[in-house]
Order: structure tokens, then sequence, then C-alpha cells
């Protein structure tokens, strides 16, 4: 027989094993690991499509896209089903990406919708732009009147994380590479995310069909509904994809 007061610090780990993997995943809406072999949502409900000669290898999603643009039939991307946007005014985008140099544009991530009467909303994340940096940004109305940041272009074939945060209470967005916060943050101004229509959720294609295809591979793709401190970004940037950082004390 157990003595009671064994029993009891059982039960009070088994508690605190618990709150640490609650506080671990707390904001977490969506994620894709693409360990099981598809892009199957293992947090919400949104899975990913595989779109042209996209595939999953080795647990990671994989685009091969030279000389495609986003508009190119042939182009292999990943669609999710829905938005994965959530409802409030603060989200983090978080994904491990690897790849070779890119041409200029070409999405990590698009959310946003096409071009219309009333303009475009979108935001993004580039590995390099027409200036060999790579960009996020986030715009209510066109590219033109957008919020970005600016930082060394991360399609340099090493494995990187970026974390894009937009603080809907601080009016702020934040880019953090590999745990670090990359650039200025800068202001959102009227580029809200409640502004933002996510017509299109994809990795590997942009709102603008001139634009490159995507050439890369996927590790790991994480939303949240709350927008990540320097710590925060910091700790999941350490832990690496396939884990969620332990709660701190």
């Amino acid at each position: 027989m157990i003595a009671p007061f064994r029993l009891r610090r059982v039960f009070v780990c088994l508690i605190a094993i618990s709150l640490c993997t609650a506080i671990a995943q707390a904001g977490l809406i969506h994620r894709y690991s693409f360990n099981d072999g598809t892009a199957k949502d293992s947090v919400g409900n949104v899975d990913g499509n595989l779109k042209g000669a996209a595939k999953i290898a080795d647990g990671k999603l994989v685009l091969d896209n030279p000389d495609k643009t986003s508009g190119d039939d042939a182009l292999s991307y990943l669609e999710f089903s829905a938005s994965v946007l959530p409802k409030g005014g603060s989200v983090s985008l978080v994904v491990w990406f690897t790849g070779k140099q890119n041409a200029a544009f070409a999405r990590i991530l698009n959310i946003g919708d096409k071009q219309d009467a009333e303009g475009r909303a979108f935001i993004y994340l580039t590995p390099r732009n027409a200036d060999d940096q790579a960009r996020a940004a986030i715009t209510a109305t066109d590219a033109a009147s957008k919020s970005n940041i600016d930082t060394d272009p991360i399609d340099d074939g090493k494995p990187h994380v970026a974390a894009l945060v937009i603080d809907g209470a601080a009016k702020k967005m934040h880019l953090f590479i590999d745990g670090k916060e990359a650039g200025t943050a800068q202001d959102l101004g009227d580029n809200t995310l409640d502004k933002v229509k996510p017509t299109n959720n994809w990795i590997g294609r942009s709102s603008f069909d001139a634009d490159a295809g995507l050439s890369g591979a996927i590790d790991e793709f994480r939303v949240y509904d709350n927008a990540l401190t320097a710590d925060e970004a910091a700790a999941i940037a350490k832990a690496g994809p396939d884990t969620l950082p332990a709660a701190t004390p």
C-alpha cells in the first residue's frame, strides 16, 4: 500500500504537470507539425490541403517552385480550409522554415484577399523582398499603406524560426527571428488585425499573382491568439519545433 503522504505528493506532481502543459499551450489555437504525414491541425479544426506537387516528407512540408509565380496553375503550396486568424485583435504566427535563396516576395505565409475595387488587406511573411531582406507586413487597404519590418533574409539554407506578432492592445507589430527581436517594432496605425480579410490562407503562395512561389521546407507552423512576449518567443525558439516550451515559474 502506498502511504497517504506519497499519494498526496503524486497527486500534486500530476497537477503541476497538467498546469505546466496548459500554460505552455495557452493561446495556441492551430498547430501543424506534419509529423504524421499530413497537414492536419492538431489543436484546432482548420486542416491544410496540399496543392500542386506540394508534399510532406520527413515531417516537413516541402515546396519546390523554381521559376513559378503565384498565379501559375502548377504552383505547389498549402491552402488552409478556413481562416487561421483569431477573432480578437492580436495574433502570433510562428513558423520554422529552411530554404535556399528565393525570388523576391515569395511567401512563407500569406493571409488576405485579392485586389478588388476596395483595395487589398493582408498579412504576410517573405524570406526575401526586392531589397534582399526578409519582411513581415500587414495592411488594411493596400501595399502602399502597410506596416512592415525588414531584416536579414532567412532563405540562406539554414533553419530559422520566425514569429510575426500583432499586438492589438499596444497597436504594435513585432518580428522575432530565432528568438530575438528583428528590427524595430512598428506602429500598426490603421493596419489592425480586424481589417485583414482572410479570404486566402496560404503557405507558399502570394495574393499577388506575379510574386514568386516559395521553395523550401516548413518544419512546423503555429498560430496563437495572443501577442507573444519577447521571453515567450525566445522560449519557443529554444524548445524548437515539435516541442512546446515548459512553463516558466
